[in-house]
């Protein structure tokens, strides 16, 4: 069969593509993107460096069947000078807080950062909290310092033993102490706070030129669809 003959359906198909899909594509595209082609370079910077620049702590855990749960502090961001973390459970009573060193304990499969906290394997009651001498419903510890982007794991043994959900994790400054980090629990929203350095750099990337073909395209002459 000539090849002409070929060519005639595949660019009724083609065309047919422009007019179905690439419109609503475009029309959806332009309402979300517009807004921001009125925005500088400067803006857009601004903007990128102060979402860098915020303090997120986010609270995870994780337990397996015959261990100790594990509560698991991210930080992303600009931190304060010290962190203090209150956990508590309305089941028992926490005997012993424990700060996990990644490095020889190998609590993740992947740990680029290599970096150990100086409290590392110091407990509470303890110099994790030099305070508090027993075991209680609540226990309260002060991270200091605090490390951008990086991954806090402490260990909780309590009597009777208890599954995570059931230990609760907050941030209480002391009375005129400033605190300007958000404290969350790991949500989908926060999910790039909780990525290594790396991860978070590559996701970056790809979202500013997945913007910028997004707004290029919309800055082209009326008309030119393709």
């Amino acid at each position: 069969m000539p090849t002409s003959h070929i060519r005639k359906p595949m660019g009724a198909i083609v065309e047919w593509a422009k007019r179905r899909l690439v419109a609503p594509v475009l029309l959806t595209a332009t309402l979300v993107v517009a807004p921001l082609l009125a925005f500088s370079e400067s803006t857009v910077r601004s903007i990128v460096d102060r979402w860098l620049s915020q303090c997120i702590v986010v609270v995870d855990s994780s337990q397996r069947s015959t261990e100790a749960p594990i509560i698991r502090i991210h930080t992303f961001g600009e931190m304060p000078a010290s962190l203090p973390l209150t956990f508590a459970t309305d089941e028992g009573q926490i005997d012993q807080i424990s700060l996990i060193n990644h490095v020889e304990q190998e609590t993740t499969r992947i740990e680029a950062n290599l970096l150990v906290h100086p409290l590392a394997n110091q407990r509470c009651p303890g110099d994790l909290c030099p305070a508090q001498t027993i075991g209680a419903e609540k226990l309260t510890i002060r991270l200091k310092p605090v490390s951008p982007n990086y991954l806090y794991q402490l260990r909780i043994l309590t009597t009777p033993a208890v599954s995570e959900d059931r230990i609760k994790v907050y941030v209480r400054p002391l009375q005129g102490e400033a605190m300007p980090c958000r404290v969350e629990r790991a949500t989908l929203a926060n999910y790039v706070a909780r990525q290594s350095k790396l991860v978070q750099l590559v996701l970056l990337s790809v979202g500013v030129v997945l913007l910028a073909l997004v707004m290029g395209y919309l800055r082209r002459p009326k008309g030119d669809f393709l």
